[in-house]
């Protein structure tokens, strides 16, 4: 399978909003920004933020929408957030994929580092995180979250 990254469109919203089946799968998704019920008028109004910038992952092949994520660039940090796979994609060892391919964009604007959050306890994506490079840093302010950063310059292990 091949893949290429795309900007967010509003049919893309309307498709994450359906990913995300109920409350605990929303706190993986975005911690404790975001609120049950997700909208797409949630997603809508982070498009306002200064630096932020929303992709999806695309199967070239289909042209099918099968993952998403999301950056807020500043200072030649990007930090990614908003991180999923289609339900239909899960369990093929896509979330590789979705990192990799996060990384090369934030490369494309201009990032030096990438940094994240993730919900301690989610041990498939620290996984995979920690598979693509990134590092655990200073514990998070949030209790239950946990800091990681990648350094871009740097080749992938």
């Amino acid at each position: 399978m091949m893949f290429r990254v795309l900007p967010r469109t509003t049919d893309d919203r309307r498709l994450v909003v359906g990913w995300v089946p109920d409350a605990d799968a929303l706190y993986l998704f975005t911690g404790p920004r975001l609120h049950w019920p997700l909208t797409e008028s949630q997603l809508a109004e982070m498009e306002g933020r200064n630096g932020f910038t929303a992709w999806m992952l695309v199967d070239d092949e289909t042209n099918t929408p099968v993952g998403h994520f999301d950056f807020s660039l500043q200072s030649g940090t990007a930090r990614i957030g908003r991180i999923i796979l289609a339900p239909q994609m899960r369990g093929r060892g896509l979330a590789h994929v979705l990192v990799d391919n996060a990384i090369q964009q934030a490369r494309r604007l201009g990032a030096s580092e990438l940094t994240l959050n993730v919900i301690v306890g989610n041990e498939p994506a620290i996984r995979t995180y920690e598979r693509a490079g990134f590092v655990t840093i200073a514990e998070s302010a949030r209790p239950g979250v946990r800091g990681m950063s990648r350094l871009l310059e740097e080749s992938a292990p």
